[in-house]
């Protein structure tokens, strides 16, 4: 998977982006979205790693991608967190893509989270959700 832009694998796919998130919403956003997934009936998610330059130096390997269960994605993101496979506001993005669900979700390296779909319903409803929760969301640059 190319990092960096969700839609670049799928070009019909739209893009929302959230404000810079700090720990505490990050947490908290992702239980918005994890409770949004069940609401779907989605049951698992595929994580991607990006490229981690301290554990390449370290001589540690990559993270490989795997399906994670949706009900153990806060502690596998952690565990992710404190091992360095997975970086909070470092040089590489965290991805998962609901299965059963065309959504994705990216933690990206600026610490904002994107939000990809080519079911601009589905994405609109992400949206609205992230945004009643208190979370800025962003389409284009404007504010949803």
């Amino acid at each position: 998977m190319v990092m960096g832009s969700l839609t670049e694998s799928n070009p019909a796919a739209r893009e929302l982006v959230t404000e810079i998130l700090d720990k505490v919403r990050w947490w908290s956003t992702l239980k918005v979205i994890v409770q949004f997934l069940q609401a779907k009936n989605v049951e698992q998610v595929r994580v991607d790693f990006g490229f981690v330059l301290n554990r390449d130096l370290e001589g540690k390997p990559q993270a490989q991608s795997q399906i994670v269960q949706l009900d153990d994605l806060e502690y596998f993101i952690q565990k992710g967190l404190d091992e360095g496979t997975i970086e909070w506001a470092g040089g590489s993005d965290f991805v998962f893509h609901a299965l059963g669900a065309e959504v994705a979700f990216m933690l990206c390296n600026d610490a904002d989270l994107h939000v990809a779909s080519a079911d601009s319903s589905l994405l609109l409803e992400v949206g609205q959700k992230l945004s009643s929760s208190g979370i800025r969301v962003y389409n284009s640059g404007q504010l949803i």
